[in-house]
């Protein structure tokens, strides 16, 4: 069973579910990974709970599933019958973020003129679309990203991907410290030449995305 899948298509917490079962928020984190697996008496506690709901699980699993192939095969992605009322469902941003060098962008997107699409992951803010080859091959072009926005003052997951809302548009980009306080170095996963690492001035930073799923166009 997935747990995360299960989690969201039942509205529990991390916390919530470790304290259930009796273990710690992190466990649960390391299960959702697959670092380890869920011992046989805590899921059957899981299970045995008549309060939350397998059929559930299993709706928002063909769900998720009927995503990935519409992805995979390039169609658009829409919220309609039986899923419309469903809670999944995000705005995917009708610009390309990139995954190449800083250019000028569009600025300020609405979410009322976002088409709202179904989002396998409920912890979400919005999907964007991926464009250019510097993430390659963690990233593929013409991938759709899930992303959630962080509070860059908090905590920042060096090492991990995000999109950087800048001056000249978003940006995907593996994260690491700067050179000084005042710049983020932003790292692409292509290793040639061209897709050299390079600093962003954290003035002409608007906002930080973090990268919770990438569902990849093959």
């Amino acid at each position: 069973m997935d747990l995360r899948l299960f989690r969201k298509a039942n509205g529990i917490t991390q916390l919530a579910l470790a304290e259930y079962i009796g273990v710690t928020k992190q466990f649960i984190s390391q299960v959702e990974s697959g670092k380890v697996a869920l011992p046989t008496g805590q899921l059957k506690k899981i299970l045995d709970n008549d309060e939350w709901s397998l059929e559930e699980y299993h709706r928002l699993k063909e769900n998720l599933e009927a995503l990935k192939a519409s992805v995979k095969e390039g169609k658009e992605i829409t919220v309609a019958g039986e899923y419309a009322d469903v809670p999944y469902k995000v705005p995917l941003l009708p610009i390309f973020a990139q995954a190449g060098h800083l250019t000028g962008w569009s600025e300020g997107v609405k979410e009322a003129e976002c088409e709202q699409v179904i989002s396998p992951v409920q912890d979400v803010d919005m999907a964007v679309h991926i464009y250019g080859e510097s993430m390659y091959p963690d990233i593929p072009n013409g991938s759709v990203v899930y992303v959630q926005r962080i509070n860059p003052q908090s905590f920042v997951e060096w090492g991990q991907a995000f999109i950087l809302d800048t001056k000249n548009g978003p940006l995907l980009k593996y994260l690491a410290p700067g050179t000084d306080e005042e710049h983020i170095k932003c790292i692409s996963a292509n290793q040639d030449p061209k897709f050299a690492p390079f600093e962003v001035p954290k003035e002409d930073i608007y906002g930080i995305y973090k990268v919770v799923m990438c569902m990849r166009m093959m």
